[in-house]
C-alpha cells in the first residue's frame, strides 16, 4: 500500500485481525476494539478529514508511543484487553 489507507479497509483490517480464525463473523468486542483503535489514531493526529490513515503520521505515533502498540499486540495475540483500553 502507498499513499494514505481508506478508513474502509483499515477497519475491516482491524476487525479481522483481532477475531483471527477462531471466529468466522465479527462480533460486537472485535468492532469495538476497531472503534477504539480508530479513535486512538484520530486523537494522535494519524487520520485525515475523511479518516483515511496517514501513513506517515502512524508511524510516528507509533515511534513517540503516542499510539499504544501494546492494544494491538494484546489483541492479536488474543489476550484479554485491559478494560481501559475499551472505554470511549
Amino acid at each position: 500500500m502507498q499513499g494514505d489507507i481508506q478508513e474502509k479497509l483499515y477497519m475491516k483490517l482491524l476487525e479481522e485481525l483481532v477475531r483471527g480464525k477462531s471466529m468466522d463473523e465479527p462480533t460486537e468486542a472485535t468492532k469495538v476494539f476497531a472503534n477504539t483503535f480508530k479513535k486512538m489514531m484520530k486523537n494522535a493526529n494519524c487520520l485525515d478529514e475523511k479518516d483515511a490513515i496517514i501513513r506517515d503520521n502512524l508511524q510516528l505515533a507509533f515511534r513517540e508511543d503516542t499510539v499504544d502498540i501494546q492494544m494491538l499486540c494484546s489483541a492479536l495475540g488474543s489476550q484479554q484487553l485491559d478494560s481501559k483500553f475499551l472505554q470511549v
